[in-house]
């Protein structure tokens, strides 16, 4: 009975075996045995390879809003000649929203021959309106114009999720800056500045996101350098465009990152009023996401097989040919046709 199941199972198999007494091996068929092996280990290593890396895939939708209502910009600019007592961050928008001297969570650091003398904490995140007048040190900013002394303000501010701008200047202080002038003998300020960086998302992500992609252009506007040259009282402001894009980073663990590219122009004016620097930016309607994936176990498993079956299916063609090639040529000079 088993022989007979046996028996009938043997006649399925398509892999036929010859004796061994009935098998020749020849000098052509171990050489391209040998070659036939190295193509295979090459072949599987490049897959391996490409098996292990991590591929990156990019995708546009329309923006749902993911990531929340406002957004989140990273700061932390150099003012070489204005000192802080009378700098002010301004935050406007189409909405109608205007908060000056908005001061959320930034450092104000007092500069002097490009080294920090001091600095001051300021975590107010709803600012102060327009009518508020802050007070002033006269005294200590007439000797900090005496003494060059400049300001960077480092840290983050929050503004809506809609097109608008925020800016430097002394806006806050109007009301007693021809005071100010008149004290320290000047016509204008002087927004000479160095950009180190900016930047739109949380700080965290933005890290994580430089670390393990090489997609998007997070801060182009980092190490930007820009020099005023006012003439008598007429001051120069600079003015950057920048067009903010939602972004997306999915890593390869599935762990989202909700972030912001932007490109950015800027050109400078001359002008008779306060000078200002001013950072005028729009958002796109258009998301862009960046997936990090592997190849699936089961595509790279076929891709071997498809080595194997390839390079051997090919070695035993080119071995029959030239195996059936050289028996040819020997009958020929058995039968002395060869000359």
């Amino acid at each position: 009975m088993i022989g007979g199941v046996q028996s009938r199972l043997r006649k399925l198999d398509i892999y036929r075996k010859l004796p061994a007494d009935l098998t020749e091996p020849t000098t052509a068929g171990a050489l391209i045995s040998v070659i036939s092996t190295i193509v295979i280990v090459i072949l599987f290593i490049t897959e391996l390879q490409a098996y292990i890396e991590v591929d990156n895939s990019s995708e546009m939708f329309v923006d749902i809003n993911r990531g929340g209502e406002q957004i989140r910009v990273n700061l932390d600019i150099e003012f070489h000649k204005f000192p802080c007592d009378i700098l002010s961050l301004d935050v406007q928008d189409i909405m109608g929203s205007h908060v000056v001297n908005v001061e959320g969570r930034l450092i104000k650091k007092r500069i002097k021959n490009g080294k920090v003398i001091s600095e001051e904490v300021h975590s107010n995140h709803e600012g102060h309106e327009h009518h508020n007048q802050p007070s002033i040190d006269f005294a200590r900013i007439e000797q900090a114009f005496k003494e060059k002394e400049g300001c960077q303000i480092a840290g983050y501010i929050i503004v809506n999720k809609v097109p608008g701008n925020f800016h430097v200047s002394a806006h806050a202080f109007g009301g007693i800056l021809h005071q100010v002038f008149q004290r320290s003998q000047i016509q204008t300020l002087d927004l000479s500045h160095t950009i180190n960086h900016i930047s739109f998302g949380e700080e965290d992500d933005l890290m994580k996101i430089k670390k393990q992609f090489q997609k998007g252009v997070l801060n182009p506007l980092d190490n930007t350098k820009k020099v005023a040259q006012p003439q008598g009282g007429t001051g120069m402001m600079f003015q950057y465009y920048i067009s903010v894009v939602p972004t997306t980073y999915v890593d390869v663990s599935g762990n989202e990152y909700y972030v912001h590219q932007f490109t950015a122009n800027s050109n400078e004016v001359l002008t008779d009023h306060l000078p200002a620097a001013y950072f005028r930016y729009d958002l796109s309607p258009v998301t862009v996401k960046f997936l990090q994936y592997r190849e699936s176990f089961l595509h790279f498993l076929v891709q071997i097989c498809a080595i194997l079956g390839g390079v051997f299916t090919i070695a035993s063609i080119v071995d029959g040919m030239i195996h059936k090639s050289v028996v040819a040529l020997l009958k020929k000079y058995e039968m002395g046709k060869l000359s």
